[in-house]
């Protein structure tokens, strides 16, 4: 099909009825609308084209460019295939986790002679944050002005500091603490490429939000699974004694009598796709030193997992798409049912109003003698026209034929059709 074609199509049947035409499903329609940029007509287009209203159709830009859409089908050989590829992707990730939890203890980095790329460039970094630190302080309240984007320190929270920076590793932890913080990431970095996993850097995304990999600095990806890496140290409060409250109160006089440091509490997380796989570890240094082997281990065990867990919201989100749809078809049939008895209500009016109007014009043929000359003929042949356009244009027959048939969109039968099944539904007929 042609992408004017389907631009034509699109504009002139429903997506979920064109969808079920073409063999597809109404999502693969819309992504091949989207693929092709080709417009569909907004929410509400089909009540206001129903309505009687004639809303703007979206124009079909680059129209010189008249290429072929190509859709995927619904071929229950192409899915059987597909499941096939699936399920032997899935048991080859469950038989490389079987042989990296094989895998003896884990010895932690006692050095970063070895270390992985990240590692490095973000140790090179901490070497130059005091110096940063003591620069920035000489240059005063004009040091954000006057300072290179390249030369400002990392934001200070609290005693910890945030590397948010290009082909740096994403951490918060104090400069006392990053000996020890670089060590552990070396250990897992580098255990994790052993065993096949690609460990790389990418922008960060607008809006950065904790958990996505999209919003991840540092990324862990395996057989096209994602994970982002994330650690920080937390941070604790701490009461001063009168004599360095005193003394800094000298300086500031708005000091408090408190302040926050970093805590030996530490945070590792291995973070998947939205709703997705994810551990995350928290404890002491000794704590998570001792889990570096467990950590390992569990983050080739989330790459399966990741997998099953997309299958999962897969088949709910489907589920929950037939439930809604199934909602959206009662409703329409509910409010189709009650439209109809509107119109029956308005058809008994008009047969009312029907009936009384042929009582008075019988009334007025019958009165039409006691007229004078000529009104006495006119009224005759008024009469006439009168009765002939009600004979021609019935109200009643209007209003019913109009209830017992379908727009040029839709087909027979309507949603307010009742579902008893030896009902006929043939063909329309005028009535």
């Amino acid at each position: 099909m042609k992408r004017s074609e389907l631009y034509a199509k699109v504009w002139s049947t429903p997506m979920t009825k064109l969808a079920a035409e073409l063999g597809i499903s109404d999502v693969g329609l819309a992504k091949a609308c989207r693929r092709h940029a080709v417009p569909a007509p907004p929410r509400g287009y089909w009540a206001k084209l129903r309505a009687g209203q004639k809303p703007d159709q979206i124009p079909l830009p680059t129209p010189e460019l008249d290429v072929a859409v190509q859709f995927a089908t619904s071929d229950p050989d192409e899915r059987a295939r597909q499941k096939i590829m699936e399920r032997k992707r899935l048991d080859d990730l469950n038989a490389h986790v079987k042989t990296v939890v094989k895998t003896g203890v884990i010895k932690f980095a006692e050095s970063l002679d070895n270390a992985h790329p990240l590692v490095k460039a973000t140790q090179r970094y901490c070497d130059r944050v005091p110096k940063l630190i003591e620069q920035y302080k000489r240059r005063g309240v004009d040091a954000w002005r006057i300072t290179q984007h390249e030369d400002r320190p990392p934001n200070d929270k609290y005693g910890r500091y945030s590397f948010m920076r290009p082909g740096l590793l994403d951490i918060t932890a104090s400069l006392d603490a990053m000996d020890w913080v670089l060590r552990f990431h070396s250990t897992i970095l580098n255990a994790l490429v052993a065993g096949g996993m690609v460990i790389s850097w990418r922008e960060a995304s607008d809006g950065r939000r904790s958990g996505q990999p999209e919003g991840a600095i540092v990324q862990a990806s395996f057989m096209s699974e994602v994970f982002g890496i994330e650690f920080s140290q937390g941070y604790r409060r701490v009461s001063l004694d009168s004599a360095e409250v005193a003394k800094r109160k000298k300086e500031e006089p708005w000091t408090r009598d408190f302040e926050y440091r970093a805590s030996e509490k530490l945070l590792f997380s291995i973070l998947g796709t939205e709703y997705g796989a994810r551990k995350t570890w928290q404890g002491t240094q000794e704590k998570l030193e001792s889990q570096v082997t467990e950590i390992v281990q569990t983050a080739f065990q989330l790459v399966p997992l990741q997998v099953e867990l997309r299958k999962q919201r897969a088949a709910a989100s489907l589920v929950a798409q037939r439930e809604a749809e199934v909602r959206a078809a009662a409703q329409r049939r509910a409010s189709a049912i009650a439209e109809q008895l509107k119109q029956a209500f308005l058809m008994a009016e008009a047969d009312a109003r029907v009936r009384q109007l042929k009582e008075f014009l019988a009334r007025l043929e019958q009165s039409s003698s006691n007229l004078s000359p000529p009104y006495n003929e006119r009224i005759r042949g008024w009469i006439d026209v009168v009765q002939k356009e009600l004979a021609a244009k019935n109200p009643v027959e209007d209003m019913l034929q109009r209830s017992l048939s379908v727009p040029s969109w839709s087909t027979w039968p309507p949603d307010w059709w009742p579902t008893e099944p030896n009902l006929p539904s043939g063909p329309e007929t005028p009535i």
